[in-house]
């Protein structure tokens, strides 16, 4: 089958650190790639995949001096090339969100959008326009706050990984707590910080801090920061953060927002590492609450049932991710779309 990717351009594919679509969307090419499928990926000049590249930038955005209120023109630069070249492919795979919406309904080929991202305000309107697009929703519970009934939902799809590259030996020493991801109010680092100071355990903060997400920082985040406590590591490539999973005795997710899925508890669990988590958005279809993680509806109930993490064993937790996350389940979910919408008058 041909099949064109379309990525978002701020990060190249795969990312360097922090991309959790980017990270998707080369796992997934490859995977395809492997299976035999004819794919071209719409990304940066800086992007590293064995499928056909057509750079629509030299570089990433995000690594560019290139103001943000740009950006949209180099996104309609990737559709106008799409559109050129779109008798070329039997399937168009969007990746790109809401920018892409208007172009995919005048395409000549079947084209299937990912919502990775929840649907705002300001791009609703684009959403429910272009409603009748077929769309696939990488967990049910983003589906059901995310206009279920006025989008056209084909499928849901969980996000993969490369489990081979998480599974972590038994024998890891794991002697500290760990949050990994955004540093920002939705990701909840400040509750992280207030659940390992009550169960006395230190914490290791990896993750990307955006400008906007500054002032948060400075006065939520880094005040608490501490040698033998609280330590913020910044962002850490892929080899750091599987050292960290490995080492840490669980993942903190206290989340403040309906996470359409959330790829660190996925990894946390390819490496047996247990995961503490507030019952919000995917938490209670990726984790499994007593089995593979402490998942309540407060921080002060994940609190108190923090002990129940020593009867959880590291053998459920990456059973779990091998059933349901791996990039070779992803890759079997977006053949059926795929086909499913080749084959259809």
């Amino acid at each position: 089958m041909r099949i064109a990717q379309l990525a978002p351009l701020v990060e190249p594919v795969p990312p360097r650190g922090y991309g959790g679509t980017e990270l998707v969307v080369s796992l997934l090419t490859e995977e395809l790639v492997a299976r035999g499928h004819e794919v071209t990926l719409f990304a940066s000049g800086d992007s590293q995949t064995s499928a056909r590249l057509l750079p629509i930038v030299p570089e990433a955005l995000r690594r560019q001096d290139i103001p943000e209120r740009r950006w949209a023109a180099y996104d309609i630069r990737s559709l106008l090339k799409l559109e050129e070249l779109a008798g070329q492919f039997d399937v168009v795979h969007n990746h790109m969100g809401w920018q892409a919406l208007p172009a995919l309904r005048g395409l000549s080929v079947p084209a299937v959008t990912t919502n990775h991202n929840p649907v705002k305000d300001y791009c609703a309107p684009i959403y429910l326009a272009c409603g009748s697009l077929p769309y696939v929703s990488i967990s049910n519970a983003y589906r059901r706050v995310n206009y279920p009934d006025r989008l056209n939902y084909v499928a849901t799809v969980y996000n993969g990984i490369d489990i081979e590259q998480f599974d972590a030996a038994a024998d890891s020493a794991r002697s500290f707590l760990l949050f990994l991801g955004r540093v920002c109010p939705d990701k909840g680092t400040a509750e992280a910080i207030r659940i390992a100071k009550a169960v006395g355990l230190p914490l290791k903060i990896a993750g990307k801090l955006d400008v906007n997400d500054r002032p948060y920082f400075e006065s939520s985040v880094k005040p608490h920061f501490s040698p033998r406590q609280v330590e913020y590591l910044g962002e850490v490539d892929h080899e750091g953060k599987v050292d960290l999973y490995r080492h840490a005795i669980a993942v903190l997710n206290p989340i403040n927002f309906e996470e359409p899925f959330g790829l660190v508890m996925a990894e946390a669990l390819a490496c047996g590492t247990p995961v503490v988590a507030l019952n919000r958005g995917s938490v209670s279809e990726v984790l499994s609450d007593g089995e593979t993680a402490v998942v309540g509806n407060s921080v002060d109930e994940l609190i108190r049932r923090f002990p129940e993490i020593e009867k959880i064993r590291a053998d459920a937790c990456k059973r779990r991710a091998r059933a349901l996350f791996s990039k070779q389940k992803m890759a079997d979910g977006y053949e059926r779309v795929y086909r499913n919408l080749t084959e259809r008058p």
